[in-house]
């Protein structure tokens, strides 16, 4: 199946929409009370299944991409998203997170 350049510039279009709700659920999960565990269930259960896809469709996408610029954005974020599949929380967070799940217990 080929898509025209319109087609594959929209198409572009919807998987940059969700790399950004994939890159603003990955700052929540560095952010908020979550184990390094969590953090990697998330990452396995979540991350890398969308991730995975998103790669597969931007290739596919790529010989008809007209707008270069837009694509190339979806690019970089893939390559943030992929980053975050090996993200290791700081001992700061972690610390937050045991902090926030004692708060929780303690309510």
């Amino acid at each position: 199946m080929t898509f025209s350049t319109t087609e594959t510039d929209y198409l572009i279009d919807l998987l940059t929409t969700q790399l950004f709700t994939l890159l603003t659920r990955v700052t929540r999960w560095q952010t908020h009370s979550l184990s390094q565990q969590q953090y990697d269930n998330q990452v396995s259960e979540i991350l890398q299944p969308n991730l995975t896809m998103l790669q597969q469709l931007a290739q596919k996408l790529a010989p008809t991409s007209g707008d270069q610029a837009q694509f190339k954005a979806l690019q970089l974020g893939l390559q943030k998203l992929a980053q975050a599949t090996t993200y290791q929380l700081t001992l700061a967070q972690l610390s937050q997170a045991n902090e926030r799940r004692l708060n929780r217990h303690r309510h």
